[in-house]
């Protein structure tokens, strides 16, 4: 199990949830920070470009599907931005072409709902230990 930190993340950089759950977000968040991270959940991609006027995370934790648009749709416009986030992706489905569109897209993790504490807070230190935009395939 991930140990528990004093400080993970020095301050101004947090763990982006993307969720358009509200009840998914607070448990990610509450899980997240009972380990020291600091979390900004958002309820849908659009919410989640317009704060990167401000600050990008250290660590994007996305849902496949959002009402505004896909989680791999979100990741395509951070890379057409040049912004090279360490992602997580969750689904509820674990298909073939999920799967393909995550190695497409470079993401560090992909996790199964229901997602499990002790697997999610792994999937983030492994996304968060990666160099910015390396490709998943070389995991």
């Amino acid at each position: 199990m991930p140990a528990k930190r004093e400080q993970n993340a020095p301050s101004g950089k947090y763990i982006a949830i993307v969720d358009d759950d509200e009840s998914v977000r607070r448990a990610f968040a509450r899980l997240i920070r009972a380990y020291s991270f600091q979390a900004q959940t958002y309820g849908s991609g659009r919410e989640f470009l317009d704060s990167l006027s401000t600050s990008v995370p250290a660590c994007l934790l996305v849902d496949v599907h959002l009402d505004d648009m896909t989680g791999f749709e979100l990741l395509r416009r951070l890379a057409a931005m040049g912004l090279k986030v360490p992602a997580v992706v969750i689904t509820a489905r674990d298909e073939p072409e999920v799967r393909r569109d995550c190695e497409l897209c470079g993401v560090a993790a992909l996790l199964v709902k229901p997602v499990e504490g002790l697997s999610l807070l792994k999937a983030i230190e492994t996304a968060m230990s990666r160099p910015a935009g390396r490709d998943s395939r070389n995991n």
